[in-house]
């Protein structure tokens, strides 16, 4: 059984551990991360979940989990991303680059967003079956459509900020314009 630290108002530990399911206090939260991986081309690696114990089974989705008791959002997002599927992201160039604090039908958690430029070829991927069904490339416009047609995970709606995915999209060129540079030769 996995079990989570609970955190605060303000993403402090409380000294509190519950097991996966249980319901949250007002005022308690457990630490979830996300993680956007993004090609040289700007298309998104997505994966379509393959389990029915997921919030939204069979949804296409990013890579994301829950931080386990003891565990960092930067450990997790890159112990989920090699769990699920079976790639090493570089450590230095996950960035953070957003917190959201989520109360809702589902449970009290903080969403921490890490996003990573990194080429990751499909037919090198290691699907952890019983998480994931399958993954694709998909652009921005694309992902929009599905959340349109209800087959991708809204995360507007789940972090409750309408410019969730301009965020995503404007969070590469602040500082990435050197780094691209240097990534890409």
């Amino acid at each position: 059984m996995e079990y989570f630290d609970l955190y605060n108002e303000t993403a402090q530990k409380i000294g509190k551990q519950v097991p996966r399911g249980t319901k949250l206090l007002n005022g308690e939260y457990h630490l979830v991360v996300n993680v956007w991986i993004r090609n040289e081309k700007g298309e998104y690696l997505i994966q379509q979940r393959n389990k029915l114990t997921d919030i939204i089974p069979f949804m296409w989705a990013t890579t994301a989990g829950a931080v386990v008791a003891g565990d960092t959002s930067l450990k997790t997002a890159l112990k989920e991303t090699l769990e699920e599927i079976g790639v090493v992201l570089i450590k230095e160039n996950l960035k953070h680059v957003k917190r959201y604090f989520i109360n809702d039908d589902f449970g009290n958690y903080i969403m921490d967003i890490y996003l990573i430029e990194q080429n990751v070829l499909l037919n090198e991927l290691l699907l952890n079956k019983l998480e994931v069904k399958k993954c694709k490339y998909a652009s921005m416009k694309e992902i929009i459509t599905m959340i349109k047609n209800k087959t991708f995970w809204d995360y507007i709606k789940i972090s409750q900020d309408n410019n969730y995915f301009e965020l995503i999209e404007k969070s590469w060129y602040n500082e990435n314009l050197i780094y691209r540079r240097r990534f890409w030769k």
